[in-house]
């Protein structure tokens, strides 16, 4: 569902297979935005986190959502806290999804992903 939302609005994704292959990427290429899945079963994407924030130059000031369907042990604030740019919690529905990445772009000083005169994109049905 985050492919067909990126699609819609024309942005480029990149999936990575685990927490090394993101970290790798992260330091090997430019992006504007990191979403992580944090899944309670998958414990290395919290150290995947640490380690992309621990980058020099660039660690500290892209922003990096966490998304999650868990049992929210963790509050919004306490992701928050704990460095990421905020709290996504699945499922994915598009309108709340993009209004979270502005958000999230316009906390970090960059331009919104959805240009308040552009129209929300149509999202075809996904089951």
């Amino acid at each position: 569902m985050l492919q067909a939302c990126m699609d819609a609005v024309q942005a480029e994704v990149i999936f990575s297979r685990d927490a090394a292959d993101a970290v790798r990427y992260f330091r090997e290429h430019p992006v504007d935005m990191v979403f992580i899945d944090i899944d309670r079963h998958s414990p290395g994407e919290l150290g995947g986190f640490r380690r992309m924030r621990a980058t020099p130059g660039r660690g500290k000031t892209v922003p990096i959502l966490a998304v999650t369907d868990n049992d929210c042990r963790w509050s919004e604030k306490d992701y928050r806290d704990a460095g990421f740019a905020g709290l996504f919690l699945k499922p994915i529905e598009p309108s709340r999804l993009f209004q979270t990445i502005d958000d999230v772009l316009y906390e970090a000083h960059q331009p919104p992903l959805l240009a308040s005169t552009r129209q929300m994109p149509t999202m075809p049905h996904v089951a």
